[in-house]
Parts: structure tokens; sequence; C-alpha cells
């Protein structure tokens, strides 16, 4: 009898991902895994929340001191 795996089971995917690490203090990751466990998440879930909200407020054109030209200015 063959065994049939488990084809609709475990987590949904989200999407595509990389790996990003980071060190940090132990005192400071074990806040972190304090704050995330008790939020219901994973460090890595929370983590990836955090850094998402935060990119959202860098405009990456303002980091390089560039600014789109209009059309009408670039001839």
């Amino acid at each position: 009898m063959a065994i049939s795996g488990n084809r609709r089971g475990g987590r949904r995917s989200k999407g595509e991902r990389h790996l990003i690490g980071a060190r940090m203090p132990v005192h400071d990751a074990d806040k972190l895994r304090t704050v995330a466990e008790a939020e219901g998440s994973t460090v890595s879930d929370y983590v990836a929340r955090v850094m998402h909200e935060h990119l959202m407020t860098i405009d990456l054109d303002s980091l390089y001191g560039q600014e789109a030209l209009p059309i009408s200015r670039a001839s």
C-alpha cells in the first residue's frame, strides 16, 4: 500500500522570499522573540512585517538626491 502525501495540508505559500539575517545583542533578540510571541507571530514574520512597514516610508529617489524629471523639462 502506497502512502500518499498531505497534498493540501500545511501553511499556504507566502510567495517568493529571500533570507535576510542579522546579528543582534542577546537582550534585544530575547525581547524580539517575546514581542513576536505575544502578538501570535513568528520572529521571522514579525521582523518581515516591521521592516515592510518601515521600508514603505522611504522614497528611494530621495536617498540619492534625485527627483523625477518632468517630461516637459526633459528636452
